[in-house]
């Protein structure tokens, strides 16, 4: 049953045409990779999807109901969450207390600073189990600019399930981490998904991640889905190989 749905969605900046009659229907607990060159309109879909800008044409459906015309936050708290490629975290906090925002910005509590600290007991439970999740409990208390590069982008993540989505889109999950940090983070996604049922959308540029993860893929160009299909089907769709992969087999 299809969790996302993607109808006719079309969006231009002036004259370009970033996102034409695009549609994508993605299933509860499907992990979907969207791969294309820079330019092909995977963020534009990303901002559209997660309401950051509103279609010209077309519907963002999400569990049923209409999400094109929701800003941000009411998309969230419909159970949609996005992490970026831009660091989203309080660099100045420690790491749990980065984690402790973002879940009670998930519970809509006021007035936290005046709380005693006996109230925050059961929050504070609930930061150290994702913190646990992300293999992030030893350095709870390292200022997130101090974080490695991977484990700053594994925080990023972090603070995006502590709204508990029922799914996650995810900005480049990889970039610019090292081969030893790419692989942890994969197992890492691969857990998420098993241990929470998330069901996931990625943009990612490193095909050993893509073809690791993915359930299906969608291959996107100029702003339209050229294909779709599982990671061999599209591994050997000679559009891709010419378009993307530089007419190699990866």
């Amino acid at each position: 049953m299809s969790l996302l749905e993607v109808r006719k969605v079309s969006k231009s900046f002036g004259k370009l045409q970033a996102v034409s009659e695009l549609e994508l229907s993605i299933d509860e607990g499907e992990v979907r990779c969207i791969i294309g060159a820079n330019g092909a309109g995977k963020t534009t879909l990303f901002n559209l999807i997660s309401g950051r800008i509103r279609p010209d044409s077309g519907q963002v459906v999400f569990a049923g109901e209409e999400i094109s015309g929701m800003r941000p936050p009411q998309i969230v708290r419909k159970g949609l969450s996005r992490s970026f490629q831009v660091s989203n975290y309080f660099p100045n906090l420690s790491v749990f207390q980065n984690v402790r925002i973002a879940v009670l910005s998930r519970m809509r509590k006021s007035r936290i600073f005046y709380w005693p600290v006996s109230r925050l007991g059961p929050v504070n439970q609930r930061v150290s189990e994702i913190l646990e999740n992300f293999n992030l409990l030893p350095l709870a208390e390292v200022i997130a600019d101090k974080l490695s590069h991977g484990d700053r982008r594994k925080l990023e993540i972090s603070l995006v399930v502590a709204q508990e989505p029922r799914m996650l889109l995810l900005d480049e999950p990889t970039a610019g981490m090292n081969s030893t940090e790419t692989e942890s983070t994969i197992h890492l996604i691969k857990d998420l998904v098993t241990k929470l049922g998330l069901t996931l959308l990625l943009t990612e540029h490193d095909m050993k991640v893509v073809f690791s993860l993915a359930d299906k893929i969608t291959f996107m160009h100029y702003g339209q889905v050229v294909c779709e299909g599982p990671p061999q089907e599209i591994k050997a769709n000679p559009d891709v190989k010419e378009i993307y992969l530089g007419g190699e087999v990866c």
